[in-house]
C-alpha cells in the first residue's frame, strides 16, 4: 500500500518546459524559457510551433535530467515524532521531440520518476528510477493561418493564466486542485492576434493513466480519479466531455509596460462509478497579468462548483496525479497572486528571477478549513550555459497537501491540523 505521508513531498515540473513549442503574446519576464528555443515573438500563451519554418519541416529533440534537495521541517519519523528531514534525490528524466513546418506541427514529452525518497520502499515502491512514468503531452496540429491553428491529442487545456499561474517550481495550489497546467486528451482551436487571443477546446477525457502503483493517478496533471485505497472518504469518479475556453486582451503592451485581463470557463460531466450517475463540474475564472520594467505580476480568481454524484457525500471528490491521490472540496473559491523581479545584472555566475506568491482555496462548507500557501524563491539560470537552471524556494502552507505531514489525504477537503508548516526545496535541472 502507498504511504500518503511521503506523497506530500512530490512536485511538478518547472516553468521552463512549455506545453506547446511556441508562444503568442507578451513574453513572460518571470518565466525561464525552454533553453532549446528562443521565442521569435513576445508571448504569453503557448499556441503552436514557431512560424517562419520551411515547408519541409524541422524535427528537434531534447530532454531534461533533474535532481532535487528537500528539507521538510514538519515531517515525521516511524514512531510519529515530528522532525526535520533532508533528502537529496534523483527527480526526473524527460525526453521531448517536436516537429514544425509551415502547416503541420506536433510535440511529445515523456517523463520518468522513481528511485527517490518520494517513490521509496515505505510507499510500496522498489526504489528504481523509471518505476513511475507517463506522457506529459503528445499532440499534432495544423496552422490554417498565422493567427489560427488547431491542436489534437494530449495538450494543455486553455484555462486561466497559461501556461502557469506563477513561477514556483511547486506551482500554486491551483495545480494541486487540477486548475493549473492541466493536460487533457482532446482538440483545441487557437486564435492569436498581437493584443487579443482566445482558445476553445473539447476534451472527451483526461490524459490516460500510465505506469505506476496507483490504479488511476499515474499521470502528470491533477485530474478527477478513482481513489487509492489509503484515501479516507475516497471517491470513484472520472471527468468527461470537457468544454474549456479562455480569452485575453492586452490593454497596453510595449517595451516598458504591459497589462492584460482575461476570462475562462470550464464545464464538464463527472461520472461516478459507484452510483453510475453523471454530475457536473463548473469553473469560472478571471485573471490579470502585467509588467513594469523588470517587475512582473500575475493574479487569478476561480470559482469551483462540482457535483460528483457520490453514493454517500457530495462535498468532496478525489483527485490525483504523480501516482498519488487525495481529496478536494467540491465547492469553493481559489485565488492566487505573484510578484516577480528580473534582476538586471547577474549575481555571480547566475541570472536570477526572485518571486513571491500566495495562493489559497476557501471552501464553501463551514467546517472545511481553508488551504493556503505562501512561496518565496528564485529561478537561477547559469549565464554561461542557460541549459542549467536551479530553483530554490521556501513554501509555508496550511492544510496544504504538499507541505507538512498529515495534510495529504484531506488537506484540500476538510483540512488537516490547520496550522502553518514549512519546507524548502532546491531543484537542479539540465535541459538538453
Amino acid at each position: 500500500m502507498l504511504c500518503p505521508s511521503t506523497a506530500a513531498a512530490q512536485t511538478q515540473g518547472p516553468v521552463e518546459v512549455n506545453a506547446e513549442p511556441s508562444q503568442a503574446n507578451s513574453e513572460q519576464p518571470i518565466a525561464v524559457p525552454d533553453p532549446r528555443y528562443a521565442p521569435e515573438s513576445r508571448s504569453n500563451f503557448d499556441l503552436g510551433p514557431p512560424k517562419g519554418k520551411t515547408d519541409s519541416g524541422t524535427f528537434t529533440f531534447g530532454g531534461a535530467i533533474r535532481a532535487r534537495y528537500d528539507w521538510r521541517f514538519d515531517d515525521a519519523s516511524r514512531g510519529g515524532v515530528r522532525k526535520a528531514r533532508e533528502n537529496f534525490d534523483f527527480d526526473t528524466l524527460a525526453f521531448k521531440a517536436t516537429y514544425d513546418s509551415d502547416t503541420i506541427f506536433g510535440s511529445a514529452q515523456y517523463r520518468f520518476y522513481g528511485g527517490s525518497s518520494i517513490y521509496g520502499p515505505r510507499s510500496g515502491y522498489r526504489g528504481n528510477p523509471g518505476e513511475v512514468s507517463y506522457p506529459m503531452w503528445a499532440y499534432v496540429g495544423y496552422k490554417f493561418t498565422p493567427e489560427d491553428s488547431i491542436t489534437a491529442g494530449i495538450n494543455q487545456a486553455p484555462f486561466g493564466l497559461t501556461p502557469y499561474f506563477g513561477t514556483s517550481f511547486l506551482e500554486t495550489l491551483g495545480f494541486t486542485m487540477g486548475l493549473e497546467e492541466v493536460y487533457n486528451l482532446g482538440v483545441k482551436f487557437s486564435h492569436v492576434e498581437p493584443d487579443f487571443n482566445y482558445q476553445v477546446g473539447f476534451y472527451p477525457g483526461s490524459a490516460p493513466n500510465a505506469f505506476g502503483l496507483s490504479p488511476d493517478s499515474a499521470r502528470y496533471s491533477t485530474a478527477i480519479v478513482r481513489a487509492d485505497p489509503y484515501v479516507t472518504f475516497g471517491t470513484n469518479n472520472a471527468e468527461q466531455n470537457m468544454f474549456i475556453g479562455r480569452a485575453e486582451y492586452f490593454v497596453v503592451k510595449n517595451d516598458d509596460v504591459s497589462l492584460a485581463f482575461g476570462a475562462s470557463i470550464w464545464h464538464s460531466d463527472i461520472y461516478n462509478f459507484d452510483t453510475r450517475q453523471t454530475g457536473t463540474k463548473q469553473l469560472e475564472g478571471l485573471h490579470a497579468l502585467g509588467t513594469y520594467g523588470p517587475w512582473g505580476f500575475k493574479a487569478i480568481y476561480v470559482r469551483q462548483d462540482i457535483d460528483p454524484r457520490n453514493p454517500f457525500r457530495n462535498d468532496l471528490v478525489t483527485v490525483g496525479g504523480f501516482d498519488f491521490s487525495y481529496n478536494l472540496a467540491a465547492r469553493g473559491n481559489f485565488v492566487s497572486a505573484e510578484v516577480t523581479y528580473k534582476v538586471p545584472d547577474p549575481i555571480g555566475p547566475f541570472t536570477v528571477v526572485p518571486f513571491a506568491g500566495f495562493s489559497a482555496f476557501y471552501k464553501d462548507k463551514a467546517n472545511f478549513r481553508a488551504s493556503e500557501r505562501f512561496t518565496l524563491g528564485g529561478a537561477w539560470t547559469l549565464t554561461a550555459d542557460p541549459n542549467l537552471i536551479i530553483y530554490t524556494e521556501a513554501a509555508i502552507g496550511r492544510n496544504d497537501p504538499y507541505v507538512g505531514v498529515g495534510e495529504f489525504n484531506n488537506g484540500l477537503a476538510q483540512g488537516g491540523e490547520n496550522r502553518f508548516k514549512s519546507r524548502f526545496i532546491m531543484n537542479i535541472g539540465y535541459y538538453f
